[in-house]
């Protein structure tokens, strides 16, 4: 009997020697800042929505299968935060700490009261550094990186189909540059007798606060009043306000020359960053001066096709199809024109109708890579 009760006791020992008597060596603090465990994310995220990343996983031809514009599907997945406090006491209120650079400076901060927090509208492609704070502790800082699939679509509420020009791979590998101009559909009731603002005050607050959009060109027409009876950006006195009003029936491309003109002139002004423009629905006319300065910056043709049919995913009233941007005057007008590449047939096709090569050259300066 002795002899069994020394063995364990042998044993005991042993066990208590390798394990510091009951805290192993393997199991590591979970528990950075000494009071937060991070759940999640920590690697890569998406920012799509199934459908939406189904879509741009698969070829062009396949867009209705996905959208078919009768529906509002263009709003992205948020970014959802988790961690777990453990630091023993009643917590009234989480600080998440957001920013690109590792040292956390220039971070944007949000107060919440629970355990997690759902972000809305992060670029894509991109590395992001978090901490949560707890009153006075903080937590080690961790990272991810968000899908690199263009289009980065934004979340505006109140507005449908609203997307970055940014974000997109250009035919020398590079990136356009994201956060400087967005388009969009309205943000206030078309042909209306009486001012009628759709975009929300919650969807104000992304523009101007999130985005920090300074100009708005609204493509829509002053003629038959389809404007919606505004003379300033339903986004307050803070923003400028450009009226280019374009037509959308027959050649676009003939028949807004000289408007497109004046876009042009708006966009080699970086004083007027960041831009948000739109028509009626943000698609054909949109459509057009975004496939002109994508095109111009050296996006390849499958992508702005991508981009435009990405339209589907907005509540637009009816699907758009790459047969049908192929019937518009831009894109024969940019076929016809001199040069090896897209971007260089674009280039001369803008000289063409009037537009300063200066200001073109500082329109590829502001938003390219």
């Amino acid at each position: 009997m002795k002899k069994i009760i020394s063995l364990v006791l042998s044993v005991l020992l042993i066990g208590c020697t390798l394990t510091s008597c009951g805290i192993s060596k393997s199991a590591e603090p979970v528990y950075s800042g000494s009071v937060v465990q991070v759940l999640s994310p920590t690697v890569n995220v998406d920012i799509h929505s199934k459908k939406q990343e189904s879509f741009l996983d698969k070829s062009n031809s396949l867009i209705l299968v996905y959208a078919r514009g009768s529906k509002e599907l263009s709003i992205p997945e948020p970014v959802k935060f988790e961690w777990v406090y453990n630091g023993g006491q009643a917590v009234d209120n989480y600080v998440l700490n957001i920013s690109q650079s590792k040292d956390m400076t220039d971070s944007v901060s949000y107060t919440t009261s629970d355990n997690s927090y759902s972000l809305y509208n992060l670029k894509i492609d991109t590395t992001y550094y978090w901490t949560v704070s707890v009153g006075d502790q903080t937590s080690s800082v961790f990272e991810f990186t968000t899908c690199d699939s263009a289009p980065r679509n934004i979340y505006v509420d109140g507005v449908t189909n609203v997307r970055d020009l940014g974000g997109w791979k250009t035919e020398d590998g590079s990136r356009t540059k994201q956060g400087l101009i967005y388009r969009c559909g309205r943000l206030n009731e078309s042909s209306s007798d009486s001012v009628n603002i759709e975009i929300t005050d919650a969807g104000k607050k992304t523009m101007l606060e999130t985005l920090g959009i300074k100009s708005e060109i609204d493509l829509r027409k002053t003629e038959g009043n389809e404007i919606g009876s505004i003379t300033s950006s339903p986004l307050g006195d803070t923003v400028n306000y450009f009226n280019c009003p374009m037509d959308w029936d027959g050649n676009m491309f003939e028949n807004n020359k000289e408007q497109i003109k004046n876009v042009f002139s708006i966009l080699s002004d970086k004083n007027n960053y960041p831009i948000i423009f739109h028509c009626n629905i943000g698609t054909d006319r949109t459509g057009m001066i975004a496939f002109l300065v994508n095109a111009l910056l050296g996006v390849q043709e499958d992508d702005l096709f991508r981009d435009y049919l990405y339209s589907n995913f907005g509540n637009i009233g009816n699907s758009r199809s790459i047969s049908g941007l192929k019937k518009c005057g831009y894109y024969d007008a940019i076929q016809a024109s001199a040069g090896d590449s897209l971007s260089e047939k674009t280039y001369n096709c803008l000289v063409n109708i009037g537009i300063p090569k200066e200001q073109i050259d500082s329109v590829i300066s502001i938003l390219g890579d």
